[in-house]
């Protein structure tokens, strides 16, 4: 088999591959013969059909199955030639059976990428000591008591604290803010909408200029937008509210007791619940930890990395942020036509991310290869046991589905992937520093 090669951008290593006519019918015959042993005729006896009628009848069957073994074995030989670990094969073109009964054809193998790793144990890491303070504990345990509150209507006027039930319209420039040609989202109009009379709730200014008022006033607000507003077209702006008070409801919070705690969780006491939450606090804290430490270590090794990269996995991945990314705003109540609106934002930002992971994924799959990191059949055997208790299907119908799909390596490569970032995380040289205040945190 006569196999040309030559290198191309992006992990490509063009092939012209000529099979010789001895192979080509060779692989005929083989084929023809197959068709001899297991094809019906009407007319003769199962095996007793000369090959010319086999020829005739089957010419197109008998063709495209040549074709197709003659580029599987011409790629293989292909991808045992070229020195770079093959992980793929494009579109093959110009597939031509030629008159000397040579056949030829075009494609690409798609090579992992090359690149030297740099450094990978003792990578630095600074990370937040984890504790939690009995303010932290209070603070959960006051928004428990805030979710079992009873509210009151009464007369007003509102004060600090109080819950205002209002309808509200804006303007921007002397226009409906529900008129402008950009996304405002619920800023333009509402009604019976509740709002919390302190300075958090809503927009910054808006609750506090409501003090005062009773069921049925209306009054003007106007509040001037940060510049750094969520809204890029409204920062800086002015808006006009239109306000009415329909309802003043004043909250009653419970008592913070055991008979609290019993709402909360039954059977558990208030110092019980307290111990849960410090609990549940530190386990999302440590989670926390964990989650800043892989994303320095995946920093520290990728950041002065720049290698070419495979582009059918680039798209591939990107498209799977952008699906993820309009799913995520679907869920979160965002309009298909808003989502549509901000496409462009979209596929730029699954670009981005696409491309860093797909490069992350070759050098954590580089990483194992060094320290002989892989998952063994067991693994796989103990991660299909859980994934078909978790969905409640039988073992045997997931197997058979996982094996229709290639889903088999998805998990084998998964946790090959999470022991590698296990193994990254215990070599890593870790700095604990105290937790930033949360204002702090905000601002960075």
């Amino acid at each position: 088999m006569n196999i040309t090669l030559e290198k191309q951008a992006n992990c490509r290593v063009g092939a012209h591959i000529e099979v010789p006519a001895e192979a080509v019918n060779s692989e005929r015959a083989s084929i023809v013969s197959s068709f001899l042993s297991q094809a019906k005729v009407p007319g003769y006896r199962p095996g007793k059909i000369p090959r010319s009628v086999i020829e005739k009848r089957f010419a197109k069957g008998i063709e495209d199955e040549l074709r197709d073994r003659l580029i599987r074995s011409g790629c293989s030989q292909a991808a045992e030639k070229e020195e770079q670990d093959v992980i793929g094969v494009d579109k093959v073109e110009d597939a031509t059976f030629h008159p000397d009964q040579t056949f030829t054809f075009k494609t690409a193998l798609i090579t992992a990428p090359e690149f030297k790793l740099p450094e990978y144990k003792e990578i630095p890491v600074e990370l937040e000591i984890v504790g939690v303070s009995e303010d932290e504990i209070d603070h959960t345990l006051e928004n428990l008591r805030e979710r079992f509150a009873e509210f009151n209507e009464v007369d007003g006027p509102l004060a600090e604290g109080d819950f205002a039930i209002i309808d509200y319209k804006a303007t921007l420039e002397g226009k409906a803010l529900s008129e402008a040609d950009f996304e405002v989202g619920a800023l333009a109009e509402n009604e019976g909408f509740w709002v919390k009379i302190d300075e958090e709730s809503f927009l910054p200014g808006f609750a506090s200029q409501l003090i005062g008022m009773k069921p049925d006033e209306s009054k003007e607000v106007t509040i001037t937008l940060k510049d750094d507003f969520a809204f890029e077209d409204l920062r800086g702006k002015d808006l006009l509210y239109d306000v009415v008070v329909k309802k003043i409801q004043q909250q009653e919070l419970p008592e913070l007791n055991d008979e609290l705690a019993e709402k909360i969780q039954p059977g558990q006491t208030l110092e019980e619940i307290r111990t849960l939450i410090e609990e549940n606090m530190k386990s999302e804290k440590e989670n926390q930890r964990t989650q800043s430490m892989t994303e320095q270590i995946l920093d520290h090794l990728t950041k002065d990395l720049d290698f070419d990269l495979p582009e059918h996995l680039v798209q591939g991945e990107t498209q799977r942020m952008v699906n993820n990314m309009v799913e995520q705003g679907q869920k979160n109540g965002v309009a298909d036509e808003v989502i549509m609106e901000q496409q462009d934002q979209i596929m730029d930002t699954a670009a981005t991310q696409g491309r860093s992971n797909v490069k992350t994924t070759f050098v954590l799959e580089q990483i194992a290869k060094e320290e002989n990191i892989e998952a063994s059949d067991e693994d796989i055997r103990q991660q299909v046991a859980m994934m078909a208790a978790q969905s409640g299907r039988p073992v045997k119908k997931l197997v058979r589905e996982l094996r229709d799909s290639n889903g088999f390596d998805e998990i084998r490569n998964r946790i090959t992937i999470g022991r590698t970032l296990d193994f990254l995380r215990s070599n890593a040289s870790v700095t604990d520093v105290d937790a930033k205040p949360e204002a702090a945190k905000e601002d960075s």
